[in-house]
């Protein structure tokens, strides 16, 4: 079974001092009854000093983003700074719940994350991308109003929570969030000059269980360049394999962001699927997501 995390740790971390050195909160969800999904995230860089707060709603073929940067000194001793007016994250109970507020002219969400398994702990990774990280399944119970309509939401999310130096330009990496009535599978497979490592597990009431392996291939269709789902096959450390056909919620439930530095050009593609197991055709929901960077000649 994989270490779960400390309460301690949903706080923020004493950082080094190091630039690139980010504490992270991130939530996601899906309601497949209401075809509506989204994710909320806020990175903080208290070296820079600087606060990125997003938060992405996909429904009824439309997407609404909110994208934010303050570059602002602000203190990192209580929650506090987990908020800029517009979105906001409150914890309500550690390592178990968390409330989610947001709010502009176009759109107003409030949602309560609960969890439904155990947080664990993903290990050291590719050690480019966190000193500590954390995932969890949960569910999201909530309302969203988006042109003076009022929907009520429920599905089924994951969160993660990571602290220390982040090094965004890597080769690859492809993360994967699948929820399912009875289980979850949380997992990054990072590239790194070449070198790929595995991180993750399967999380049921009990615990969750190491990934060995990931095999991964995108799916595109219509000449676009944003893959429109994925074939991921998963190794676990108790033998278990995992064969899951994805496909996005729908051709607009994504986001893409760019990131240029002075080697090259950096994009992660952020989506929000419907799964499928081989196994037995059960459906479920979560998140596809793709990072790559090309490097300049040199």
């Amino acid at each position: 079974m994989m270490s779960t995390p400390s309460p301690v740790d949903e706080e923020n971390h004493r950082p080094s001092e190091r630039k690139d050195w980010r504490e992270s909160y991130y939530f996601n969800f899906v309601d497949l009854e209401n075809m509506v999904s989204g994710f909320a995230t806020i990175g903080l860089y208290p070296n820079l000093p600087k606060r990125e707060f997003v938060f992405a709603v996909f429904h009824s073929g439309e997407r609404h983003l909110y994208f934010k940067e303050h570059e602002t000194p602000f203190s990192i001793e209580t929650l506090q700074c987990l908020d800029d007016g517009c979105l906001r994250f409150q914890m309500v109970e550690a390592l178990k719940s968390w409330r989610i507020f947001f709010s502009s002219p176009e759109l107003e969400a409030e949602f309560l994350w609960a969890s439904r398994f155990p947080a664990f702990n993903f290990g050291r990774g590719s050690g480019t991308s966190w000193e500590g990280h954390f995932e969890q399944s949960g569910t999201v119970l909530g309302k969203i109003r988006i042109g003076g309509v009022e929907k009520s939401i429920w599905g089924y999310g994951q969160r993660d929570k990571s602290w220390g130096p982040r090094q965004w330009h890597i080769d690859h990496w492809y993360a994967f969030h699948a929820q399912f009535r009875d289980f979850s599978i949380g997992l990054r497979m990072d590239t790194v000059k070449g070198v790929t490592t595995f991180s993750g597990g399967v999380s049921r009431v009990g615990g969750s269980i190491p990934v060995l392996s990931v095999e991964t291939k995108a799916e595109y269709s219509g000449g676009s360049d944003i893959p429109a789902g994925a074939f991921t096959r998963i190794l676990c450390q108790d033998g278990k394999e995992y064969v899951v056909h994805s496909k996005l919620l729908s051709p607009s439930s994504f986001i893409k962001f760019t990131r240029r530095f002075p080697g090259g050009t950096t994009e992660l593609v952020e989506a929000m699927a419907v799964h499928r197991l081989e196994e037995n055709g059960e459906t479920g929901s979560g998140l596809l997501e793709w990072l790559s960077t090309s490097f300049s000649q040199q």
